[in-house]
């Protein structure tokens, strides 16, 4: 019976507790401005019919913090009802920035916005605090330690704010000192080459060395490392870097703790993994490293780098190369067994160009040396996207290979192209040191419509040269690539300007037709003929050989004469510099042959050799040697004179520097203005030497640079006296040397030269500073 007594009461409890079990029947949100409530109700991990008893409060503030909406939330039950009380944080209204100089309000407000900070945005005094932060660090990135950020905020109604960060950018901290302790193997001064950071010097305030910088600190670390790897100290160690900086934070002093170690030398090289399919020599000719010479990082990174191109141009897009070492620390030597993972031969199944909105896909594919359907030829690759870039008509090219999905040995090739605008309408002016003024009206489409034809107009005027001229060039007339232009021309010559030459006038009309033919992929033949029409005017300071040739080719014996002819030219060029307006490596040599057909006024032949020759004198091709060289004949064939106003002459900024256009060469002496006239001659030769070299202090040199050159150069002929009054000298080589700028500038090419003439005499007329800017059409 008790028992029965006892179940009964435990019976009752339990009926009680279903009974008075609390759930929640609604929930209230209050303090609520702009925020929507479902931001709340997708915070809150429960739903109106759940017990009471299983809802944590704390929980519910906890998730609702998570949304980052809200600075203070608090939770009340009353009687199955929730209620959630919250208070919004403000807006961001807006952001000023005061006293920024040297980063544009662009680039802060681009920045803080990564921290979510901008207008718009829930306002969080913590970010304002991690902004002061982050500033100064972007200031002292750019070698400013004495600066001050300060961010505050000013409250608005409808609960916003205004922020303001008022910027005081300070000084640059300089570099009082730099040591490198540790050194047994090289001198501090050594390693202080090598890097770009220096203690505050004399030409500091140009070359602007003495600002530090943390990357570039980083980078110069990684200098003084590379510069031990190559010279075979393959264990060196930076140790430790300490930048200390003075209290007033205006200077500063960096010392690095190195460990040399030993010298180590190339033990035996090998290559191994899949490599039958290829000769041993072959494949061994890319390894840069010889057995006893000294460890050099830059010589292995290379010789992987030579195997993958090799492989590449046999399908292996995709192969892989990695050099094991093995140390022998008893001989000091390493090892290197370069492994190979070719991987599968790739196939290249569609070319895609993308990007060409104007210009004709076939344009483009007219270029390509990588096909559709063939191998993968990481060469010829290289090769399309030299040639693409060549073209003018777009400012980027990038080729991306893309894997075909399901397939491990198909890619596809999308070329990306951005392109430029290759129309010209240009009226302007240019300035020569020869030409003085020149102006110019030139309209050209160098992809018109989209078809790789160029169409050019032209008009230039100068003191010397007038001209007017209409072309138009098919690139590939032949689907081999062969080319076909067209040219009418009106020039006009007036050499009565340039001081110092024998004087004629020339007026001339006519027009051709010129094929290019590629023999290669960088050698060309150029064949061309040319109608043209000349009149020839001449004046008292005429010589009399000059007056002979026209009394010799005017059947009336006239002073003024005409002088029309049909020429052939031919020519042979190689080209293989990187760039042609501003070449750092590579060469370019051009043999040119000219002929007139014996059916008109003239007879003569005209043969030149050109060649320009590039070195880059460092890996980063900031010093760039060029050789230049140059070799002309010519004489006349049947009974007529070679034509006086075809001499070769020199002098002058495209030369020699340092002496006025065209002013070296053979001369004849005048009696009435008692001076000497040059005449020009029908043999030149022309050398010259030039080291390319950057601005110091200016990072880039892809359009600017310095240059110091050595000019040599003469014109000769065999010219004598007509009537025995005339004096003549036949011409000697003349040399000179100097500085020049180099400027590709928006205007045109721009050239400036101050030389020194070496052998100069009292016939000579010298020319020191000489500069050019502007290309006539």
């Amino acid at each position: 019976m008790k028992l029965l007594y006892k179940l009964f009461f435990i019976f009752l409890f339990l009926i009680s507790n279903l009974t008075y079990a609390e759930v929640v029947n609604d929930i209230k949100i209050k303090g609520l401005q702009r925020v929507e409530p479902g931001v709340i109700f997708d915070s809150i991990p429960f739903d109106i019919g759940d017990d009471v008893n299983d809802i944590d409060p704390s929980e519910i503030i906890k998730y609702i913090y998570k949304s980052g909406q809200f600075r203070d939330v608090s939770v009340e039950f009353d009687s199955g009802n929730l209620t959630v009380v919250v208070s919004e944080k403000p807006i961001i209204a807006s952001i000023e920035f005061n006293g920024n100089q040297l980063i544009q309000e662009d680039k802060l407000r681009e920045g803080i916005r990564q921290v979510n900070l901008y207008e718009g945005a829930v306002f969080d005094k913590q970010v304002l605090s991690n902004l002061e932060k982050d500033l100064s660090k972007s200031y002292n990135s750019m070698g400013r330690y004495n600066i001050s950020v300060k961010a505050s905020f000013r409250p608005l109604e409808r609960n916003r704010v205004a922020i303001k960060v008022d910027i005081d950018e300070g000084t640059l901290t300089r570099i009082s000192r730099i040591s490198i302790n540790g050194l047994t193997k090289f001198s501090e001064e050594d390693l202080l080459e090598v890097i770009g950071l220096k203690a505050t010097n004399i030409l500091s305030w140009w070359e602007k060395d003495d600002r530090y910088s943390k990357s570039e600190l980083t980078a110069d670390l990684e200098k003084i490392k590379s510069f031990y790897l190559d010279k075979g100290y393959l264990k060196f160690k930076i140790l430790s870097t300490d930048v200390s900086i003075t209290p007033n934070k205006k200077k500063l002093a960096i010392t690095i703790d190195v460990e040399e170690g030993e010298k180590y030398t190339f033990g035996d090289i090998s290559i191994s993994g899949d490599i039958n399919e290829f000769s041993d020599a072959d494949i061994k000719s890319n390894i840069a490293i010889k057995k006893g010479d000294f460890f050099s990082s830059k010589l292995v990174n290379k010789s992987s780098d030579n195997l993958s191109k090799y492989l590449g141009n046999f399908g292996y897009a995709f192969a892989n190369i990695n050099p094991i070492s093995n140390i022998d620390e008893q001989n000091k030597s390493v090892s290197y067994d370069f492994f190979v993972d070719t991987g599968n031969k790739i196939y290249v199944r569609n070319i895609n160009f993308i990007g060409n909105t104007r210009t004709k896909d076939r344009v483009l594919r007219r270029e390509m040396r990588q096909f559709e359907s063939s191998w993968y030829d990481e060469s010829k690759v290289a090769r399309s996207k030299f040639r693409l870039t060549r073209l003018q008509y777009f400012s980027a090219v990038d080729v991306d290979t893309a894997v075909v999905p399901g397939n491990t040995d198909q890619v596809d090739l999308n070329v990306n192209v951005t392109e430029r605008n290759t129309g010209k309408i240009m009226l302007g002016a240019g300035v020569s040191s020869a030409e003085g003024l020149m102006g110019s009206f030139n309209v050209s489409q160098r992809n018109f419509a989209g078809s790789g034809n160029t169409v050019a107009l032209g008009v230039s005027t100068g003191r010397i040269n007038r001209t007017y001229s209409l072309s138009y060039t098919d690139p590939y007339y032949t689907d081999d690539g062969v080319s076909r232009g067209f040219q009418v021309y009106r020039r006009d010559r007036n050499t009565a300007k340039l001081r110092g030459i024998g004087t004629y006038n020339t007026y001339s009309y006519g027009g051709g037709v010129n094929f290019g033919i590629p023999l290669s992929e960088k050698d060309f033949l150029n064949l061309g003929v040319t109608l043209d029409f000349t009149e020839l005017e001449l004046t008292d300071r005429s010589p009399a050989l000059y007056k002979d040739y026209c009394n010799k080719a005017s059947s009336s014996g006239a002073v003024d004469c005409t002088a029309n002819s049909i020429a052939f030219d031919v020519g042979i060029v190689t080209d293989t510099r990187d760039n042609v307006l501003i070449p750092t490596e590579g060469m370019m040599t051009k043999y040119t042959a000219t002929v007139t057909a014996p059916v008109l006024d003239m007879q003569y032949y005209k043969l030149q050799a050109q060649t320009e020759f590039y070195k880059p004198l460092d890996d980063a091709k900031k010093f760039t040697l060029k050789l230049r060289g140059g070799l002309g004949y010519a004489d006349d064939y049947g009974s007529e004179d070679y034509p006086f106003f075809k001499n070769f002459y020199m002098g002058g900024p495209r030369t020699v520097r340092g002496y006025r256009t065209s002013s070296i060469g053979p001369k004849y002496y005048n009696s009435t203005a008692k001076r000497w006239y040059t005449t020009g001659g029908t043999t030149s030769i022309l050398a010259s030497a030039e080291l390319y070299f950057p601005v110091p202090g200016l990072k880039k040199n892809d359009s600017f640079r310095l240059s110091a050159f050595f000019d040599a150069g003469g014109v000769f002929s065999d010219n004598e006296s007509i009537d025995g009054t005339e004096q003549y000298e036949q011409g000697e080589m003349r040399y000179s040397m100097g500085f020049g700028v180099q400027w590709n500038s928006p205007f045109g090419p721009l050239q400036v030269s101050i030389a020194e003439p070496l052998n100069d005499d009292n016939k000579d007329r010298t020319q020191r500073f000489q500069f050019g800017m502007g290309s006539t059409f």
